[in-house]
């Protein structure tokens, strides 16, 4: 296809954070939070069934991938996975060497340095899972996703419960 043909390009993250290997992951959780995402989210490699590093929402590292990549949209999956939390922790700035950013360090060794500094979010306390209308979300669940979308910069175009996704 030629690229002039392009018209808009869409990316793609979960309602939390994964990763698989090691390096630096600011919000990664390694206790019980870690474990409920995991759990829930079924957060196992599909070849090897390992598990998943999971963490918080990071909004400093979705704008820099945005930037990078040009996103004009992005599909939030698996916003289920956080129907019965109380809170939402989302990471919202680092603090790297005593002063707080909102962007991506630019070397290896501030990125390893990163505190997260997070917003706290009401949760919903609600099922999402198999929701297909935007309206049909709890409240909660919808202030979850406009929030992403105003602190990264990029629209949510949509969002996945499970196996249905739902266009906002």
């Amino acid at each position: 296809m030629a690229p002039t043909r392009i018209n808009g390009i869409l990316g793609v993250s979960k309602a939390y954070i994964t990763r698989v290997g090691g390096g630096p992951f600011p919000t990664e959780q390694q206790g019980d939070a870690g474990e409920y995402l995991r759990k829930i989210g079924n957060e196992y490699g599909a070849v090897t069934s390992r598990p998943r590093r999971c963490g918080w929402f990071d909004v400093p590292l979705l704008r820099y991938t945005a930037t990078v990549n040009g996103f004009d949209s992005i599909v939030i999956t698996k916003l289920d996975v956080l129907d019965d939390l109380d809170q939402v922790p989302v990471c919202v700035a680092y603090r790297v060497n005593g002063k707080t950013v909102d962007t991506m360090p630019a070397t290896e060794r501030e990125i390893e340095a990163i505190e997260p500094v997070y917003e706290i979010l009401p949760g919903w306390k609600s099922p999402t899972r198999g929701m297909s209308q935007w309206e049909s979300l709890p409240a909660r669940a919808r202030d979850y996703l406009k929030f992403l979308e105003s602190s990264t910069g990029v629209e949510v175009g949509c969002v996945s419960t499970g196996r249905n996704g739902i266009r906002p």
